[in-house]
């Protein structure tokens, strides 16, 4: 019988991000970096050749190539850029504003944007406008150029088949099959499965990711343990930006992803807070103090540490073991190599 640490005795909610923690991020960069290699060379958006979505059987030289060995995605990682449009967008607009697709120049030219994810985006959108004449919509974090971004990356992801189905917009390159259908685990699956079926047993389990909720849900479904998490805990790309939207008609313009703590926020709560209370920090923390944020990336501490939650790291995100030093000196209130070993070994 396997039995859970005796320290999460003392948390009612487990708020898991999911990439680096349960589920891998490498078909992510894949996809980020196919979607850079399309976007800069296809006549169809900024290059002047035709394109090939056989291109994907090269996806390891590609994304060597794009992000210099992974070294950007480090770089952009541990200043607290979680997602992987932004990722993708980051890459681009700087190829764009350089002219070139020289990508040792590109991570060069990112290194030297500033230091947190917020500014790095201020300082790209005010270069997009400056010197590839984009509009201040078009250049704009989540601007209309941010969004054709996520619409390639989308096609990757998702393929020629099931893009139709989740997208109300034409495939703009057919013949994608779809990177989501080659996803794994980030662990052994039997006892990923049986750790997480005893989490949703015992406690409040929940997720606070960066995917879209579809991408969130089909592997959960896939391995059959959907049914561990609490609904209401469960927070996704989508709830997150119907919140910043609402929050934007009421004259509120800020963005809810990660740092922010909203994601983690809605999840300790639930339903039964809204929007404006917790965006306004009037509340009991007391939930917030029995709640365990696990992730793997400083913005997962950085946003549950905002929430009031304790924070347990992962070494199983990008930096590995490496990241240990960090988690240990930021304040992370534990520390693991991986999320099995919740369980007494």
């Amino acid at each position: 019988m396997s039995r859970l640490q005796a320290f999460l005795d003392k948390y009612d909610t487990i708020l898991l991000d999911m990439d680096g923690v349960i589920t891998s991020e490498e078909i992510y960069w894949d996809t980020a970096a196919l979607t850079v290699w399309e976007m800069l060379g296809s006549d169809r958006y900024f290059g002047t050749e035709s394109f090939n979505p056989a291109m994907a059987d090269s996806v390891s030289a590609i994304r060597k190539q794009v992000f210099a060995g992974d070294d950007l995605i480090k770089t952009v990682k541990a200043r607290g850029v979680n997602n992987n449009w932004d990722l993708a967008w980051l890459v681009i607009g700087m190829a764009l504003c350089e002219n070139t697709r020289d990508f040792a120049l590109v991570f060069e030219k990112i290194k030297a944007l500033p230091e947190t994810a917020n500014e790095m985006f201020a300082a790209l959108s005010a270069r997009l406008v400056k010197d590839c004449g984009m509009t201040e919509a078009e250049g704009a974090h989540w601007g209309l150029f941010w969004k054709q971004v996520q619409h390639c990356f989308q096609e990757w992801f998702l393929g020629s088949e099931r893009f139709p189905l989740y997208w109300d917009s034409p495939m703009l390159q057919a013949g994608k099959t779809g990177l989501s259908f080659r996803e794994e685990p980030l662990v052994k699956k039997e006892p990923l499965v049986l750790l997480l079926k005893t989490l949703g047993a015992q406690k409040r389990l929940g997720v606070g990711t960066g995917r879209p909720r579809i991408e969130a849900e089909t592997p959960l479904i896939s391995w059959g343990v959907f049914d561990a998490f609490t609904p209401d805990a469960f927070i996704t790309y989508q709830e997150v930006i119907a919140a910043q939207n609402a929050a934007k008609e009421k004259g509120a313009e800020q963005t809810l992803t990660k740092p922010h703590p909203y994601m983690f926020l809605r999840g300790v709560f639930g339903q039964t807070l809204p929007d404006d209370i917790l965006l306004s920090g009037q509340f009991d923390n007391g939930p917030c103090k029995k709640t365990l944020v696990i992730g793997d990336a400083a913005c997962d501490l950085l946003s549950a540490k905002a929430a009031g939650c304790d924070f347990l790291a992962v070494l199983t995100g990008i930096d590995g073991e490496s990241a240990r030093e960090f988690f240990e000196r930021s304040g992370a209130d534990y520390v693991v190599s991986d999320i099995l070993e919740l369980f007494v070994s």
